[in-house]
């Protein structure tokens, strides 16, 4: 059974054109291994059975299919640097996960930077945060905030104004995509 606010996103996210997020303690969802999505749905909903969470997991990684489509989602991700160093599911899990990301930002429409912890304090510090954005471009852009027991959707425009703001700075303190990729490929290879 699929909760009703993770359906909603769902629809969202097939909808959009474009989803730039910031994650600050996990992989986004489109670019999760099956692996990494069952250690990090069992971590976020401890004791639910093993069938349920096969089907979060199915239903997560089937969603990936819009990075592969004939006119495929623009994905805009800024990853803090505790994502890539938190091993979700041990080491294994976690070295194939960190491959999956290097795989998929060489997608030419997956843009990936990382915050490193030099930065220091940043605009999103405080949590993760995703930006939809619609083709018809008279509908407004929804930012989701995921809490443990629902989501809150944004779309007034002040409140689109700021994330979409704070996105971009983000993106400016981050490491370049390239730089990016390097130091997930150093992370991996020390994993």
């Amino acid at each position: 059974m699929i909760p009703p606010q993770y359906r909603d996103f769902i629809s969202l996210e097939s909808q959009a054109s474009a989803v730039r997020t910031l994650e600050t303690s996990v992989v986004p969802g489109l670019l999760q291994t099956p692996d990494y999505a069952r250690a990090v749905t069992r971590s976020a909903l401890e004791g639910v059975p093993t069938a349920t969470v096969d089907s979060l997991v199915e239903v997560r990684i089937a969603r990936q299919r819009v990075l592969r489509a004939e006119r495929p989602l623009t994905f805009g991700a800024v990853l803090d640097e505790a994502v890539l160093r938190r091993r979700v599911g041990g080491r294994d899990v976690m070295r194939g996960q960190l491959r999956q990301v290097l795989e998929m930002a060489q997608l030419p429409h997956v843009r990936l930077q990382v915050l490193p912890f030099s930065t220091g304090g940043y605009v999103g510090l405080t949590g993760s945060f995703v930006i939809f954005s619609f083709p018809n471009t008279s509908d407004l852009d929804v930012v989701v905030l995921d809490h443990l027991t629902s989501s809150l959707y944004l779309e007034r425009k002040e409140d689109l104004e700021t994330y979409g703001a704070a996105f971009r700075t983000m993106q400016a303190h981050a490491l370049s995509p390239t730089d990016s990729l390097d130091l997930v490929a150093g992370i991996r290879d020390g994993v």
